[in-house]
């Protein structure tokens, strides 16, 4: 970290800076005019980047570091457009999909039914994450180093994972829904319709709780993107919580889903390799 500081020596009188630059050269062998020491040499840049940690703020620290990463000539890595690209692409096999199904509705006078309007619903939440990562998580950040961001940079990225995070949960819901429904239709049978039904409101409720849980799980709402600079006052419940409680959750009613329809096949008229090639396309539809 010393070539960030000898350059905010340069533009900032801040003493705190310029303690820790005066205690790291009074206990490193590297002289000031030797750049390759000062940049790769473990104890000193560890040093000064221990009492950059307890001395100055986020802000302070992430310019610290875009300095020391300047100063030292390391490369600067950017996968935001890898990353923009696969979105764009996974959207648009998505909206392939979407167009087929309804196309084949249409052309065949088949009807429409719930199964597939959740679905249409489901692929605008697509579209939707799809608008907010390229104008936003991609221009603010995504596939960069966080030291090469402005802090402006950081707020909107993390605005923008926020509303991200609630289209996820609204997604995950809407196809589920989606393929019970279909599931509905094509199961005539007293007992597994009754078993969709309460699948269906389950799920329904489980959906719309972690919306809910997303939106309003920091108090104040926006703490959850203002929170990282340490210079705002608020409390958030715990994220991690919530992520593995969701996964463990969807894991379990995605298997009961795999199930419902599997214990239907006994009932067909079909050899047991039709059965299996059914199965497998439950299977790989419920994945």
């Amino acid at each position: 970290m010393l070539g960030a500081i000898l350059a905010l020596g340069n533009y900032s009188t801040d003493t705190r800076l310029r303690s820790c630059l005066t205690s790291a050269l009074a206990n490193s062998t590297c002289p000031t005019t030797d750049q390759t020491c000062m940049c790769h040499n473990e104890p000193l840049k560890e040093s000064v980047s221990n009492c950059l940690l307890g001395s100055c703020t986020v802000k302070e620290s992430l310019l610290t570091q875009n300095l020391t990463m300047t100063y030292c000539e390391f490369p600067v890595r950017d996968k935001s457009r890898s990353y923009a690209t696969m979105a764009i692409a996974l959207a648009a096999v998505a909206g392939l999909c979407v167009g087929q199904r309804f196309a084949y509705k249409i052309i065949s006078k088949a009807g429409l039914g719930t199964d597939d309007w959740l679905i249409l619903g489901a692929f605008v939440s697509v579209v939707l994450s799809t608008v907010f990562n390229i104008r936003g998580a991609v221009p603010n950040g995504i596939g960069r180093d966080v030291w090469t961001l402005t802090p402006t940079n950081i707020t909107q990225y993390t605005l923008n994972f926020y509303i991200m995070g609630i289209l996820y949960f609204a997604q995950i819901t809407l196809m589920k829904l989606s393929l019970l429904f279909f599931y509905l239709r094509i199961f005539p049978g007293q007992l597994i319709r009754q078993l969709l039904w309460g699948t269906i409101i389950f799920n329904s409720l489980f959906g719309i709780s972690y919306v809910f849980v997303a939106i309003f799980h920091c108090h104040p709402i926006n703490y959850f993107w203002n929170k990282w600079d340490g210079e705002h006052e608020g409390h958030c419940t715990d994220l991690n919580a919530i992520s593995v409680s969701n996964a463990t959750i969807s894991i379990a009613l995605d298997l009961w889903m795999l199930v419902l329809p599997i214990s239907q096949l006994r009932y067909l008229n079909l050899s047991w390799k039709k059965k299996v090639g059914i199965g497998l396309m439950f299977f790989v539809g419920t994945l």
